[in-house]
């Protein structure tokens, strides 16, 4: 399909809906990691809302766009918190499990030079299945929270599709198959070891990869990245996400133009500790 006819397809297209996970990180920021059973004190640490699909509903929201977030938060005080922090933030917030439990937690180390070490506790209880897609005029999968993800993907038929692919996952080749925009990591491959260039279920979508501070390969294009001073590259990926659908369907761009704007997004962010201080910065502008 051309680009000319692929980008007709959605030139009218604004109202974002982003399916998957959403997160409570607790990150320490520390100078290295500790030994086994050792303990280590860190002066520096902070709470985020994280997850895939809301830190890309959040820079969605935060760039000007109209993002919801489905996703399975609880019905605990901390999800209430969460839910007016990501409000605060203009995302709209589809919560589909009301059960008494605690939110998707993830503890997050962060070393000096910028490695990290992630543990996250994930588990979902639907108890809410009514999905209103009309509103929304494209989804975002991160392929998290599959009981929804699926269900709504069954219902995507009149959607444009963008799937972030950063792993391989159960059930991925639904949602490859369905894509229109298919945004990878350079560590997304299938059991036989093929990225997502080389993949027959999304031969018709648009295909990204991206590939850390290196540049961005899109089709048969590279996209540079700007080689900036790393503080922190937390949510990066997934602010590059919310960016990328921000410019292409809020803003028209093109799917090149896009990336770029992604680009800029996601390396102003990494300049900074935590996912969100580059949002502080651009108001201030």
């Amino acid at each position: 399909m051309s680009e000319e006819k692929r980008t007709n397809l959605y030139i009218d297209r604004g109202k974002g809906l982003f399916v998957g996970l959403c997160t409570t990180d607790i990150v320490y920021y520390a100078d290295t990691f500790p030994e086994e059973n050792k303990k280590i004190k860190v002066n520096d640490y902070a709470r985020y809302i994280g997850g895939p699909a809301a830190n890309a509903a959040i820079t969605y929201a935060a760039l000007g766009g109209d993002a919801t977030l489905a996703t399975c938060l609880g019905n605990s005080l901390e999800s209430k918190v969460m839910i007016e922090e990501l409000q605060s933030y203009g995302v709209k917030v589809l919560n589909y499990s009301m059960q008494d439990m605690l939110p998707n937690t993830a503890s997050i180390l962060i070393s000096q030079n910028g490695e990290r070490t992630i543990i996250s506790g994930q588990h979902a209880f639907i108890s809410e299945k009514q999905y209103p897609l009309e509103a929304y005029d494209f989804v975002l999968f991160d392929c998290n929270q599959q009981e929804i993800s699926l269900d709504i993907l069954k219902q995507c038929s009149d959607k444009t599709v963008v799937l972030d692919a950063g792993s391989w996952k159960p059930n991925i080749e639904q949602f490859l198959q369905r894509a229109d925009i298919v945004i990878a990591s350079e560590v997304f491959a299938n059991p036989q070891g093929k990225h997502v260039f080389e993949l027959k279920q999304c031969q018709t979508a648009y295909k990204v990869m991206t590939r850390g501070e290196r540049s961005v390969l899109y089709e048969k294009e590279e996209i540079p990245v700007p080689q900036v001073k790393a503080v922190d590259t937390l949510g990066a990926g997934d602010i590059f996400h919310g960016a990328f659908c921000f410019s292409y369907f809020h803003e028209k761009k093109t799917v090149k133009d896009s990336l770029e704007f992604a680009v800029k997004i996601a390396s102003e962010s990494v300049k900074y500790k935590g996912p969100r201080e580059w949002i502080e910065k651009m108001h201030r502008l």
